[in-house]
């Protein structure tokens, strides 16, 4: 009985149907999952984008001005709690004044000193030019009383604080910006000017601060975040 033999399937054509095979897998899994990866990869381009422009505004990673973040609301500077300070806008000059002061020992907070104390010339450089290039945004997180802004109105008048702190408060030189302040902020430093717990080099707040009550301060805390 006669067998008949195989015909052995050329290796050129077995090579041929793994390629064609490989190549119908790729085009399902681009077709089911491709839009996935498509966005996958603009998020990883956009984050690239974002940390690069980061780089640039603020200086290489590990930066000092990230220990900011928690308190001064992230990249902003626009503390949204009353509580902190907002930095956006504030003059450079102030804010290396203020930064200089929690470092030699002029002010004391049981944050800001030890920070402070941790910063080369550099990092203070960069952080104070980042946080007086970002834009002051409105205290919307602070519902103010009407009563107590037209008082309060009246007591900036009457002081003429625009005469350091500028026509709209908006802050110059070495004097801070008022308006649009953290109101649990501005009560707070203005009560530790009365009281002498926060010095000025100059007198000028203690003396205003010592002629203030309790009410004249909580009326100036409602006016100057309001603005």
């Amino acid at each position: 009985m006669m067998h008949r033999k195989k015909t052995a399937i050329p290796v050129k054509r077995k090579w041929s149907w793994l390629v064609y095979g490989l190549f119908a897998a790729a085009l399902i899994v681009g077709v089911m999952y491709g839009p996935n990866l498509y966005a996958l990869l603009r998020i990883s381009n956009e984050i690239d984008t974002i940390s690069r422009e980061a780089t640039q505004a603020a200086g290489p990673w590990p930066r000092a001005s990230d220990a900011c973040i928690y308190c001064h609301d992230g990249m902003q500077g626009n503390a949204r709690t009353q509580l902190y300070p907002r930095l956006a806008g504030q003059p450079a000059a102030y804010l290396k004044k203020q930064l200089t002061g929690f470092a030699n020992g002029e002010r004391h907070d049981p944050t800001m000193t030890p920070f402070a104390l941790g910063l080369s010339e550099q990092d203070m450089d960069t952080m104070v030019s980042r946080f007086a290039k970002m834009t002051p945004r409105p205290n919307m997180t602070f519902h103010a009383d009407a009563v107590k802004v037209a008082r309060g109105e009246a007591l900036v008048k009457s002081g003429n604080c625009v005469a350091c702190h500028g026509q709209k408060l908006e802050g110059r030189d070495t004097y801070p910006r008022l308006a649009g302040q953290s109101y649990d902020y501005l009560v707070d430093q203005l009560t530790n000017f009365k009281s002498g717990v926060r010095h000025d080099a100059s007198g000028a707040m203690p003396a205003i601060a010592a002629n203030l009550s309790s009410g004249d301060i909580e009326d100036l805390g409602h006016f100057l975040a309001s603005r």
